[in-house]
């Protein structure tokens, strides 16, 4: 079974809530890269990856100069990530270049499964049927009240954990909305998200004043760039950390896993190139007895757990799920957890009147 064919596609998705923000974010738009994917038998997958919003002609430029290089190639997902990264890595061994292999892996794991009339699950492995899932929302901008109020209802509808975004000019306005949380939730898992944030004292301040609070983790403190910072925050604080959204290869998670410097491992299947080398950080946290807590992308991410041991919860971002967004047929949550769909491949059916009605312009997606 060999590759006959390849489309790609670029849409600019509006949030359907409005506008995001956080320390170092605004975000109008998701950006959806979609790869579908022909083998000569006449086989299908589709694959896609994401932006915050910027850089999507980037990594469609790429994986047009990419295509002629793919077509004819036996359609294994391995090989082809391993020979295409190798292809594309003078351009930097992470970022575009993973961002951009990740529509091709994930539409090559989808043509497989659907050959083998297979979910994507069993394909890889099933561990489990379904996975627990935690509450997530852009909230910096809301009151505590507010925010309160959402973390409640997270948890009425079965979600496991909840997370909250923090950054506050002054750390105490971070702690008070904390605290009126903590009241109104009571030990109800709770963790926070910095968005690399903070400078280095900021961090150690912020995380010895929320360690009565009884945190989950905190998420992203410094730069991520910045491994020994993160490593001389954990010695410090009892409050575990957890990190991963913006790592873009193996060998940055496995200099945490060696520093020590992380609890949580955040990866997100579109930003690591897709579902080949997530599987490879997986089974490199396992070795470290550190659980895949993955970002972003939950209708996906959640179906790869299913596949994986080393697991705590999926990210269900309010607002911003595929569902939520619009680009796929609806997945419903089942009392906090997501049982993938039982039908061949990743299960995902994109809703390609939408995509066509946001693609950019034929000038610069042909």
């Amino acid at each position: 079974m060999r590759i006959s064919d390849i489309e790609f596609q670029l849409s600019r998705i509006p949030l359907p809530g409005g506008t995001w923000g956080d320390q170092i974010h605004t975000v109008t738009h998701i950006e959806i890269v979609t790869a579908d994917i022909t083998a000569d038998d006449g086989s299908t997958g589709t694959g896609f990856t994401h932006t915050s919003g910027v850089g999507g002609r980037t990594i469609l430029a790429m994986l047009e100069e990419l295509r002629p290089t793919l077509l004819g190639k036996p359609a294994h997902p391995r090989s082809v990530w391993h020979d295409a990264w190798h292809y594309l890595r003078d351009n930097g061994p992470g970022g575009v270049t993973t961002l951009a292999l990740a529509a091709v892996d994930i539409a090559l794991w989808d043509l497989v499964g659907k050959s083998l009339s297979l979910p994507l699950a069993d394909v890889l492995g099933r561990v489990r049927d379904r996975v627990p899932l935690y509450g997530s929302g852009i909230n910096l901008h809301l009151s505590a009240e507010e925010v309160a109020d959402q973390v409640e209802n997270w948890k009425r509808l079965g979600y496991g954990a909840a997370k909250v975004k923090v950054g506050k000019p002054d750390v105490e306005e971070d702690v008070e909305r904390l605290t009126r949380i903590r009241e109104r939730v009571g030990t109800y898992p709770l963790a926070v998200d910095a968005n690399q944030g903070w400078s280095f004292p900021q961090a150690a301040l912020a995380m010895k004043r929320y360690e009565h609070l009884d945190l989950l983790w905190v998420e992203e403190p410094l730069r991520v760039d910045d491994v020994e910072g993160h490593r001389r925050l954990r010695a410090r604080s009892t409050t575990p950390i957890g990190l991963g959204e913006n790592l873009y290869t193996l060998q940055q998670f496995n200099q945490y896993f060696v520093a020590d410097a992380c609890d949580f491992v955040q990866t997100d299947v579109g930003r690591i190139g897709g579902i080949t080398p997530y599987l490879a950080v997986a089974d490199t946290a396992r070795a470290f007895g550190l659980p895949m807590t993955p970002h972003f992308i939950m209708e996906l991410s959640a179906h790869v757990l299913c596949a994986v041991p080393n697991i705590s919860w999926a990210e269900m971002t309010e607002g911003g799920t595929l569902t939520e967004l619009g680009v796929i047929e609806a997945q419903p949550i089942q009392d906090g957890w997501f049982v993938p769909r039982d039908v061949p491949g990743h299960g995902l059916e994109f809703d390609r009147g939408l995509l066509k009605r946001y693609a950019v312009g034929a000038e610069v997606a042909s």
